[in-house]
């Protein structure tokens, strides 16, 4: 069975990569806001890579636009990772919302590292 899990990636100098594994919902979401919530109060740009994520739901959703909403407020970089071929399930749910240009969505963690590094979130 896949853990579910929530990580921080600082190995990238200022951008920090928000990592998300397994199945996320209602009851990961939580956990999700803190760990954002910390980058937010650190004013760094931030990533969250969904590529090894293989569910979200609203409430994640939820989550990651006030992301969005905090990063424009604060003038912080970010963006979200999401792989063609990887989680199929977590890009449809992106499409149909229409998220996907909101986000924004790049197809590679270092792709989504430097928009986020770039600060104005634009690819």
């Amino acid at each position: 069975m896949e853990q579910n899990r929530i990580e921080l990636d600082r190995s990238d100098t200022g951008v920090v990569v928000v990592v998300l594994t397994g199945e996320h919902d209602l009851y990961t979401a939580p956990g999700l806001q803190d760990r954002l919530s910390t980058l937010y109060e650190e004013g760094v740009p931030f990533v969250v890579d969904l590529t090894q994520a293989t569910f979200i739901d609203s409430s994640v959703l939820r989550v990651l636009l006030e992301a969005r909403r905090e990063a424009d407020q604060r003038g912080l970089g970010f963006a979200v990772a999401l792989g063609q071929d990887e989680a199929p399930g977590v890009r449809r749910v992106l499409e149909v919302t229409g998220l996907v240009p909101v986000f924004p969505v790049l197809p590679a963690r270092k792709d989504a590292i430097k928009v986020a590094r770039s600060a104005d979130g634009k690819p």
